[in-house]
């Protein structure tokens, strides 16, 4: 009885491994085009534009995001600058 519970226990390890392997399968790397996606902050001292479209083998997008300086209080903020944040995939 003890060799057909190991055995047993085995197979379930073995079995839920492979069912989580399965599952953490994108669609994308199913297709076996799994890239990474690429993050990329610029700091400047204005609001910029980037470009938004296809780089390469990627498809780029930017967000123009402020960066505040707040008083005391939090009430008075001021913007100092600004991030340009580049999003490849």
């Amino acid at each position: 009885m003890t060799a057909f519970t190991k055995t047993l226990k085995l197979t379930a390890a073995i079995a839920i491994t492979a069912s989580a392997a399965l599952l953490s399968i994108s669609p994308a790397d199913a297709r076996g085009s799994g890239r990474q996606i690429y993050e990329q902050d610029y700091h400047f001292d204005k609001p910029m534009h980037g470009y938004s479209g296809h780089a390469g083998n990627y498809y780029c997008d930017y967000q123009r995001l402020p960066q505040r300086k707040c008083d005391a209080n939090g009430q008075n903020c001021k913007i100092v600058g600004w991030t340009l944040r580049e999003l490849c995939q």
